[in-house]
């Protein structure tokens, strides 16, 4: 029993040491404006060198080395239909730790309004990209 409560208290106090936060730079390109990205192991936060765009934040699942993001939108469209957009984030770490590079989904569709609830009315291509993250330092 000593030994398993020892090893249990060694788990605990370890576990926030391997807990890191990552800031790096996002290169320009078409699609994202270029930016800086920020990643812990529970949350990612875009910063767009676009003034126009609002910085992103995404919850975040971290599994070994892979890191999977996602926000999502619910916005009313008339006529009882409802439309969602996703932006869903695949992070792929480096065997050193550091993030190496992003891909993102963006898949959308609307909903119609039926007796019992909502169907499934349209659904649009996710557009998808992968962009690397550089200049990547631990904070």
């Amino acid at each position: 029993m000593k030994w398993t409560m020892r090893l249990g208290f060694l788990a605990l106090i370890a576990g926030p040491a391997f807990s890191e936060t990552w800031t790096c730079q996002v290169p320009y390109d078409e699609v994202n404006g270029g930016g800086s990205v920020t990643i812990e192991d529970d949350r990612l936060v875009f910063v767009s060198d676009w003034p126009h765009r609002e910085p992103e934040i995404l919850k975040c699942i971290r599994s070994g080395p892979i890191s999977e993001c996602m926000s999502a939108d619910l916005a009313v469209t008339g006529d009882g239909s409802a439309s969602v957009f996703a932006k869903l984030y695949s992070i792929v770490w480096q065997r050193d730790g550091a993030p190496a590079t992003i891909t993102t989904r963006q898949p959308s569709a609307i909903f119609k309004e039926q007796k019992d609830g909502y169907a499934m009315n349209e659904v649009f291509p996710a557009i998808g990209y992968v962009f690397p993250v550089t200049d990547c330092k631990a904070d």
